[in-house]
Order: structure tokens, then sequence, then C-alpha cells
């Protein structure tokens, strides 16, 4: 009875702990997705097609460099702090310093990389100005590990809003005064500095740092190494499809490419935001024997299919409209076949990000799990290699086949995250996780169905009266249970009150 009434609390504690980190960066997230949409409406629109590929490419190059700055720090950072604050410090202060040097190599090599891709002048000026932002978006990632760790995401969710906010409306004004691509990236740099000097302000008091490098930490970076190569390996395969595109076929196909994939971007972040607050939990309870771990699993992977299954569904169904509101079809029309290939790769992708902070964070399979990020960078390049020209030459546009090729690597992480996971972390899953999610969205689809063919309702305020019958039919098959009513009633009371005080 002692233990089960124990497992309870500690359940309890988890529930809210979670409920409270994500409605704080939920919160957050309502601002930077308004400013996010807001952005995604001009920026397409105003610089075009083929510059806009530019600066889809030239992001997605940073990115994958990005992930060799960071050294594998956004997983072993909020780990080892989880673990043992006493560590915090002392890892911050030596990551941030390794950074700083892994910054300075990086940029040899992105202009090593431009030189031999042999990319215009424009597009080698975009990747130098986005790639001096990795200096300091290196601090702002490890100082936002740290907080994870901690289990305090208030402050790198107000440094998110300021950089969020201040990139749109900059970037907007630069538009409507014809900036180009060029000078949207200064906007992004100086909007990441921004950030970086708000976590600054509030580590203050919170954080002692002493930016000193430990010889000791050379220890922690080798256990830390299948972090950084799994890091590593899934930017790669998700952003090589960006630099294949634009070797294949034309700036203006990379494109319509990147206008959907800015779209599914922004879509990603639900899941981002659960793992942010999940993973330190999944950390602590990496040794536990009382089923807590197994429990806190079959949740989040419960809670991924109740969200990832009706925002599959629905962006399929209006993806021509959104499309057509954000970009325009006239010059975008292409996207919406991409947009709704993405959007099947969307349950796939909530379920894999999980699973993968489960065997980052408490499994103890890294290795695995980056070996199997190496296999999926294979697997999406030769997809790439044969379907893009394939897609190119059919139907005149490659970024089907760089759409399907994301949708193929997916299923394949997702397989291999249900092999390396441990039989017990799913002995508390059911089937009808599935079912339910699956029964709801059926009855949500119907009634939006017919009201899309045969009234004249704008497709935003459809939108709205779906999230309702989905609600309302979650409800009606009893999708439910009590302890997890109890967590949607502490993430609405988080959401009234905790963000409130850090802003004043």
């Amino acid at each position: 009875m002692d233990l089960r009434m124990s497992n309870d609390s500690t359940q309890k504690a988890i529930g809210k702990s979670v409920a409270q980190n994500v409605s704080v960066m939920f919160g957050a997230q309502v601002v930077t997705w308004a400013s996010s949409f807001i952005l995604l409406y001009f920026l397409p629109r105003y610089l075009g097609s083929e510059d806009y590929g530019r600066l889809y490419l030239a992001l997605s190059i940073k990115m994958m460099l990005g992930l060799f700055i960071d050294f594998g720090g956004n997983y072993l950072i909020p780990k080892e702090v989880a673990r043992s604050e006493e560590k915090g410090a002392r890892i911050l202060s030596s990551y941030l310093m390794l950074r700083v040097m892994l910054w300075v190599l990086s940029i040899g090599m992105i202009l090593l990389f431009s030189d031999l891709l042999g990319y215009s002048k424009h597009v080698n000026l975009l990747i130098l100005v986005l790639a001096i932002s990795k200096l300091w978006e290196g601090g702002t990632k490890a100082f936002s590990a740290y907080f994870q760790g901690r289990e305090k995401m208030e402050y790198p969710s107000i440094g998110n809003i300021v950089e969020r906010l201040f990139v749109s409306a900059v970037a907007i004004g630069a538009l409507l005064l014809g900036a180009d691509s060029l000078g949207i990236a200064v906007v992004i740099t100086i909007g990441a500095l921004l950030n970086l000097l708000v976590l600054l302000w509030y580590s203050k008091e919170k954080v002692s740092i002493s930016y000193r490098f430990d010889p000791k930490f050379f220890t922690l970076l080798r256990s830390g190494m299948p972090y950084f190569l799994f890091s590593l390996f899934s930017v790669i395969y998700y952003r090589i499809d960006a630099v294949m595109l634009s070797s294949m076929t034309t700036e203006q196909v990379t494109g319509w490419y990147g206008g959907a994939y800015r779209f599914f971007d922004i879509i990603m972040v639900l899941p981002l935001l659960y793992k942010t607050a999940i993973f330190p939990v999944f950390s602590k309870l990496w040794n536990n024997k009382e089923g807590i771990l197994e429990n806190t699993v079959g949740h989040s992977l419960r809670l991924m299919i109740i969200l990832g299954i009706p925002v599959a569904a629905l962006i399929f169904l209006f993806a021509e409209p959104i499309i057509h509101f954000f970009m325009g079809l006239d010059e975008y029309g292409p996207s919406v076949l991409i947009l709704q290939i993405f959007a099947l790769s969307i349950p796939i992708i909530y379920m894999d990000i999980i699973l993968g902070s489960a065997l980052m964070g408490a499994a103890n399979r890294q290795k695995g799990w980056a070996v199997a990020g190496l296999i999926a960078i294979f697997i999406n390049v030769s997809f790439n290699y044969f379907l893009i020209p394939y897609t190119q030459t059919t139907y005149a546009n490659g970024g089907i086949g760089a759409a399907v090729a994301t949708l193929a690597t997916e299923l394949f992480v997702m397989s291999s995250a249900f092999y390396l996971l441990p039989k017990g972390y799913l002995r508390t899953f059911k089937t009808k996780y599935i079912a339910k999610p699956v029964g709801a969205t059926l009855l949500m689809v119907l009634p939006v169905f017919l009201l899309m063919h045969f009234t004249g309702l704008y497709w935003m305020f459809m939108l709205l009266l779906s999230g309702v019958f989905y609600i309302g039919a979650l409800l009606l098959l009893n999708t439910f249970d009590q302890k997890e009513l109890q967590m949607i009633r502490n993430f609405i009371s988080s959401s009234r009150k905790k963000l409130i005080p850090y802003l004043k």
C-alpha cells in the first residue's frame, strides 16, 4: 500500500511538473506562433519562390552545421542537470567554452562547403550571415538546456518571445521597404542575439558560471558522443533534402518545398514543447523500478497520438487553402501536394520524438539510436537521389520526391525506435490508445468534409469547429481517465498564472 501511494504521489508530481512547464512554453508559443504565421504570410509573397528558396537553403545548411557546434549538449546538459544539479554550472561553463571553439571551426567549414557546391554569391552571403548568428545561438541553447534540466522553462520561453516578436516586426517592415533575403537574414541574426541577452539577464542570479573549461569535461564528452551523433544525423536527414533539391532542380522548386516545409516546421512545435518538458523527467526516472517510467512513456505516446492524428487529417484536408492564404496559389500552387505528403508524416514524427526522448533520456540506448540516425541518412539520401529527379521529370516538382523521402525515413526511424526500446517500456500501452483517437478523428472529419463541400464557411472557421468536434468526440468515446483530466486541469491552471510574474 505504501509503495502504491508513493507511486501515485510521484506520478502526480510528474504530471504537475510536465503540465506547468508545457503550459509556460505553450503560453509563450502562442505568441511565437502568431508571429511565425504572420511572418510566413509575408516572407514567401514578398521574396518570391526563388529568393525564398535561397533563404530556405541557407537556413537548412545553418541548421546542419549548427549541430556540430551544439555537440550533443541539447540532450546531455539537461540529462546531467536533471540527475545532479551540482554538476550543472560546471557542465554549462565548459559547454559554453567548447561552443565558441567549435563555432570558429564551423565558419571555416561553411566557407569550404559553399565553395565546393558552387553556390551563388548571394547564397554564400546568406549562409555566412546566418552562420555568424550561431555564435550566440550556441550560448542560448546551452542556457536553455540548463534551465530545461532544472525544469524552469519560463526563462527560455521569454527569450523566445522577445526574439520572435523582434524578427517578425522588423522583418515585415524590411520586406515592405523592399528588403531581400539577405536583409531578412540580418534581422534573424540580431533577433538571436536578443534571445541570448534575455537569458543572460535572467541567469545572473540563477546560475553561477565560471567560464572555465574543466579538463574532466572530456570524459563527459565521450559519454555524450552518441547524443551528438544522433542530433547531427537527425538534422542531416531532415535538411539534406534542401541541399539535394537545390542541386537537382531549381531555386523555385526549392522555394515550393521550403514554403510547405516551413508550415510543417511550425506544426512540429507541439511535440517539441512536450519533449522539452518530459526529457528531464525521463532522465530522472532512468533507474526507476516501480513502473512509473513505463506509465510516463505510455501516457506520453498516447498524448502524441491524440494530437498527431487530427492535426495530420486537418492539414491534409486544408492544404490548399493553407497554401493559398499564406503564400498564394499562383506562385506556390505546387506546394499543396508537398504539404499533404508532409501531413502523412505528422503522427509518425510525433511518436518518434517521444520514443527518441525515452531512448536518449532513460533507456540508455544512445548508441543504438545514433546508429539508427546514421542509417536514416543513407535511406533519406537514397530515396531523394532517385525520387527527386523522377518527380521533377514526371510532375515538374522534385519537392514531391523529397517529401516522400521524408515520410519513408520517418517510418524507418519509428520502426527502429520500437525495436530499440526495452519491451517493458510499452507494457502499459494499449490498442485503444490508437483506436479511440482514430475514431474521434473520423467523427471530426465527416462533418468537416460535409461543411467544406456544401457550405461557404471560411476555412479558418471550419478549423475552429473541427477542434470542437474532435474534443467532443474524445469525450464521447471516454478517451481520458481521471488522472489525465487532472493533468489537463493543471495545464489550464498553470497557463493562467505561472508566466505572468516573470514578465513583470
